[in-house]
């Protein structure tokens, strides 16, 4: 009888695809380009900016040319800042909540954390990839809305230098992408696509405006440490000099981590 053995196989590792964050960025990236909702906002986000540009460029060469009183915002740079804050960012803000806040009206929030289970994960992996794209959207806008401004205002247009065309794409871009984090951390927190819209618009416009109208000082100075009033001091068209550009985005980083500190917490407590 032929005695002999046969050596056990050795252990085959399992296939192992992308995981942790990289592997949650990538599903968030297929999920946002998955849906015509995101060319929607990216694309209205353009078109406001780009009609309200035109309509404040083409009051203020009305205004000139009758010599009406008060002073017409005739620089193409502040009127695209005013335009992305008081206009564009509302349709940035519906994206973001589209990526965070919808799936809790769907219910696929249960299937994303099953995949990633990691809840601080799971959110970063949205602003790792909303951020970048809403970036990337502002230095497209910004020339887009500086050239209607520019164009709407004619003769009575201030000049405009490159560099400073340059420095204000920036700051729009990085106002957007600030705005898209922020907005996330809300969704996560208020978790419903309603209310997520109706805190992001109070706390980006509506509270800032109210507080600045009150006739006290110390609550118009709070109301400048408000993400909008932020926005605007990175953008140069903030009527009041309290702080600078540096200042400005220092202040919508800490928004942004604020605010997804707190939708982390909410995460991390509660049932999907």
């Amino acid at each position: 009888m032929n005695d002999t053995t046969t050596a056990p196989a050795a252990p085959v590792a399992p296939a192992r695809g992308r995981g942790g964050l990289v592997g949650a960025a990538a599903a968030e990236w297929t999920k946002l380009w998955g849906v015509r909702s995101t060319w929607v906002c990216l694309a209205s986000t353009a078109a406001l900016v780009v009609a309200y540009t035109v309509i404040v460029g083409v009051s203020a060469r009305s205004s000139t040319a009758q010599a009406s009183g008060g002073e017409p915002p005739t620089d193409p740079l502040a009127n695209l800042g005013t335009g992305v804050v008081f206009m564009g960012q509302f349709a940035v803000l519906a994206l973001a909540t589209m990526v965070i806040a919808s799936e809790y009206a769907t219910g696929s929030i249960r299937g994303t954390l099953q995949c990633v289970p990691v809840r601080h994960r799971m959110l970063l992996s949205k602003s790792v990839v909303l951020v970048p794209v809403l970036f990337v959207t502002g230095l497209v806008v910004a020339p887009l809305g500086l050239g209607s401004a520019v164009s709407a205002l004619g003769d009575v247009a201030d000049p405009v230098t490159a560099g400073a065309s340059v420095r204000q794409a920036l700051a729009v871009g990085g106002y957007l992408g600030a705005v898209g984090m922020i907005s996330v951390g809300i969704g996560a927190a208020v978790r419903s696509v309603a209310g997520t819209i109706t805190v992001g618009f109070l706390i980006l416009l509506v509270l800032p405006m109210t507080l600045q109208s009150v006739s006290v000082e110390f609550v118009q100075k709070a109301a400048d440490l408000l993400p909008g009033p932020a926005g605007m001091a990175l953008m140069g068209v903030s009527e009041s000099d309290t702080y600078g550009p540096g200042a400005a985005a220092a202040l919508l980083v800490f928004w942004a981590f604020a605010a997804n500190a707190a939708g982390y917490w909410v995460l991390r407590n509660r049932d999907a």
